[in-house]
């Protein structure tokens, strides 16, 4: 059978951290708060909250201790510096800055991509059974991804959310701990290329 080709045979862990994915998947929040409450609201939480995430991992040596930031922490973090998150953050900072002057919709949905879709891609992935090839990134995550990112950026971004989350998902599923870099920057140049294209036919059609 063709799907043989895809079992996965690279070991995968089985587990994640709730409490961190959730914390992910909020991100969807910001662009809902700059909707609602103004971008300059939504940038000034962010900053704060990267400041806050900074400040902890400067003084993590006296703190790791505390069972809070086990359930927070890959086991890798506990004393490294945690680059994930900070650059989520710092992708989701730059996204609401170039809100100001690119599409602002397309900037939402890329957050959205990043937030829910690779938050999605993680939670079913890791109990899918069809891989890509040697890697341990499973072919249901990618999809769970896909449709969260869709569904959830097509109020800010609409059609064009669909190439979004493609573009977004690819990355995903090809990226290592800099998908939080890679992912939503791939879904915002998706849009864009697709935004580009629709308005040429147009503009050659009409």
């Amino acid at each position: 059978m063709v799907l043989k080709n895809f079992a996965c045979t690279v070991p995968r862990s089985l587990s994640y951290l709730p409490l961190r994915k959730v914390a992910h998947m909020s991100g969807v929040l910001f662009p809902v708060m700059a909707v609602y409450f103004g971008k300059d609201i939504a940038i000034g939480i962010v900053t704060l909250l990267t400041f806050l995430f900074l400040g902890t991992e400067l003084i993590k040596p006296k703190i790791r201790s505390y069972s809070f930031f086990r359930v927070l922490w890959r086991k890798n973090e506990y004393k490294e510096f945690a680059s994930a998150p900070l650059f989520y953050l710092v992708s989701i900072l730059a996204l609401l800055l170039l809100s100001y002057r690119l599409d602002e919709g397309i900037c939402y949905a890329s957050i959205v991509v990043l937030a829910v879709g690779d938050g999605l891609a993680t939670i079913i992935g890791i109990h899918g059974k069809m891989c890509y090839g040697c890697s341990s990134k499973t072919i249901e995550g990618t999809a769970a991804g896909i449709l969260g990112a869709v569904l959830c950026g097509f109020p800010f971004a609409g059609p064009l959310s669909i190439a979004g989350g493609v573009a977004g998902m690819y990355m995903e599923a090809r990226s290592g701990r800099s998908d939080n870099l890679t992912v939503p920057f791939a879904a915002l140049l998706g849009m864009l290329v697709m935004q580009f294209l629709v308005n040429t036919y147009i503009s050659i059609t009409a």
